[in-house]
């Protein structure tokens, strides 16, 4: 089988939890050729993953190089194509904010119709034919946008204006993503998408010219993380309704198109639903680790100590553990927090923000940043609790393999975290994100209690060897994918979900 792995900013140049999963994959179907399509910040992005000899081709695309419509080959692009740009422009921005008067609303938020959306985005892919982003950095979306809006913000709550400056500044946004529909790669069977969005575009897109089955997987919420993004930007209150919602028009359309959703937890499936996605087209496929590599830990470090791992980024929300630390320190003065794991290009601000905080709070003589790991045991092993402060996250590999370790951890309760150690306590500790005190004090429980450390440690290493070895998530995938190739382009009756259904148990 062929099968096209499409992600954004991962695998195979950046690591962490995704790009782990993506490389499970590949490594485990040796059987299957691969081709790897990762969507990248910009032009020169290094892969840092030795590749497997399966991967039959690497594409890196580049979301946000520079525009490059003054060049000659730019003025070879058909009037006749600009103006079907256009056209596609402003019923897609239609699409996305309707007007006023046809405004379904479900939850306060826009209802929107998936197909009247598809069919926009299909005549926009055609009339690109792989020169969309050029076509865009020409045309821009900003005028159908301020005409959509002119449209339907009477709808709003609120008087909302949006100036020129704006709409240029969301139209960017948009049309960034949506250039993503160029990506061209080799003949396949299967499209695999490791998120929503842009990534997802890129499977639609394929689907859409060559009808090629599209699978659907999400790790963190797309739409969820993208809300938390955009939430710390500068732009106004007008642009940011108007990227959300069309983001959220775009995951919607995904969710309605994919052949197959196969979300890493049932928070993860629950999302998908709410946003109108088909319930028998959606199944869980749990992350795996290796048995193997995640045997038990050796002895705790004779000073108390709390572990991180994972990238330094504002989802992990180190904010929340660096004051807890300090709180735990005042408790237990001998206490240390090690920080392991990458700073990825873009977040040394936010690096800094997080070190001002602990210079602050007095606890720098604690606090260490280790930097990468090779892989995530030294860090595991470094801790006597492993500590996950997440504001988001879909099923984290981090609390998994720290589990399968035998370390007990400290987690806040977001995303698949709760399927992966339970709500009681007997697995490991749950508390509400963004609450300092209430993780500081799961984390004193623990280091307290040498017998509760041991015990619950060893609950959580015999309950992730049964629930997530890596043999039973890649054979499920597997599964998924000869099952998408026969069903793609038959309507879900009841005969055939009763097939997936007995193929999947």
């Amino acid at each position: 089988m062929r099968i096209a792995l499409i992600n954004e900013g991962t695998y195979p140049v950046n690591t962490g939890g995704v790009s782990t999963w993506c490389d499970q994959l590949v490594r485990g179907m040796p059987d299957h050729t691969w081709d790897v399509v990762t969507l990248t910040g910009g032009i020169r992005t290094p892969i840092t993953w030795d590749l497997p000899t399966q991967v039959r081709s690497t594409t890196l695309h580049p979301l946000w190089a520079p525009v490059r419509a003054g060049l000659p080959e730019g003025q070879l692009l058909s009037r006749r194509r600009r103006a079907r740009v256009r056209s596609a422009l402003r019923e897609m921005w239609a699409a996305i904010l309707p007007p006023a008067g046809t405004i379904s609303v479900a939850d306060g938020t826009v209802r929107h119709d998936p197909a009247r959306l598809s069919a926009a985005l299909r005549e926009l892919v055609d009339a690109g034919r792989g020169d969309l982003f050029r076509l865009l950095g020409t045309e821009s979306s900003a005028e159908a946008l301020l005409d959509a809006w002119w449209a339907h913000s009477p709808a709003l709550d609120r008087s909302a204006r949006l100036s020129v400056g704006d709409a240029v500044e969301a139209a960017t946004l948009v049309d960034r993503a949506l250039s993503a529909t160029d990506v061209r790669f080799g003949e396949v069977d299967v499209v695999h998408a490791s998120s929503n969005g842009s990534a997802a575009l890129v499977g639609l897109a394929r689907k859409w010219r060559d009808g090629v089955p599209l699978i659907l997987t999400e790790h963190g919420v797309y739409l969820r993380e993208r809300y938390l993004a955009l939430a710390g930007t500068p732009l106004g209150w007008s642009a940011r309704y108007a990227v959300c919602t069309a983001l959220r028009a775009i995951c919607v359309l995904a969710y309605s198109e994919a052949d197959l959703l196969l979300p890493v937890s049932d928070f993860n499936a629950r999302w998908a639903v709410r946003l109108g996605a088909d319930p028998d087209r959606i199944h869980t496929v749990r992350n795996g680790v290796d048995t193997a590599a995640m045997t038990p830990v050796g002895p705790e470090p004779t000073v108390p100590t709390i572990s991180f791992v994972g990238r330094i980024d504002p989802l992990k929300d180190l904010d929340t553990l660096v004051r807890a630390y300090a709180v735990v320190r005042k408790d237990m003065p001998e206490t240390r927090l090690r920080i392991f794991g990458p700073c990825p290009a873009g977040n040394a601000r936010y690096k800094q923000e997080i070190e001002a905080t602990v210079e602050d709070l007095g606890i720098a003589d604690g606090v260490t940043w280790e930097g990468p790991t090779a892989g995530p045991r030294p860090a595991v092993e470094a801790g006597n609790i492993v500590a996950l402060s997440s504001v988001s996250e879909g099923l984290p590999f981090t609390t998994i393999e720290a589990m399968m370790c035998g370390r007990v951890t400290v987690n806040t309760d977001v995303g698949g975290v709760s399927e992966a150690v339970g709500t009681d306590g007997r697995l490991g500790g749950l508390v509400p994100p963004r609450d300092p005190d209430a993780f500081a004090r799961e984390c004193l429980r623990f280091l307290r209690d040498d017998r509760l450390r041991e015990e619950t440690g060893r609950r959580a290493r015999e309950h992730s060897l049964q629930s997530f070895a890596l043999d039973h998530c890649i054979d499920a995938f597997r599964g998924w994918y000869e099952i998408a190739i026969d069903l793609h382009g038959a309507r879900y009756t009841g005969d055939t979900l009763d097939y997936v259904a007995g193929v999947a148990s």
